[in-house]
């Protein structure tokens, strides 16, 4: 097994977590750095959560509002477990970034509770779930092909 690629990914991370401090230290700013493959410019976070909220009828804004009702909460939680699947070298601080600047354990216990919800068979949950599910493959599937 080829651990290259892996130590790889590593070593980028190490060095974006340092340039975030150094930032961070001399300008007072704090940033995140998205590290994803140079052949998946087009396949970004931030593309997927649009396609997320649309598939669910409801503004990409949305993922940012600092709200507890059901509807907002679940969409980030959809939005939480579709980038720690399809973007593995995110870090929790970095969807939380996405999410209006939550806590990195607000979006562990996202992916917690929607994980209950699926194990449960939460009907209205399970049908965001799935609405989401096929839209996401969908526009996968076109970035693959280079049609989107």
């Amino acid at each position: 097994m080829n651990y290259a690629p892996v130590r790889q990914m590593n070593t980028a991370r190490h060095i974006a977590r340092a340039a975030q401090q150094q930032i961070l230290n001399k300008t007072g700013l704090k940033i995140e750095l998205l590290l994803y493959g140079e052949n998946d410019i087009a396949k970004t976070p931030e593309r997927m959560l649009r396609v997320i909220a649309i598939a669910l009828e409801m503004s990409p804004d949305c993922f940012r509002i600092k709200s507890r009702t059901r509807d907002i909460s679940e969409l980030r939680y959809i939005g939480a477990i579709f980038l720690r699947r399809n973007f593995p070298m995110m870090t929790l601080y970095q969807i939380a970034a996405l999410f209006g600047g939550q806590d990195h354990t607000s979006v562990i216990n996202g992916i917690t509770r929607a994980y209950e919800l699926i194990n449960t068979g939460d009907t209205k949950f399970m049908n965001k779930y799935n609405k989401a599910l096929n839209s996401v493959n969908l526009w996968l599937q076109k970035e693959v092909s280079g049609c989107a």
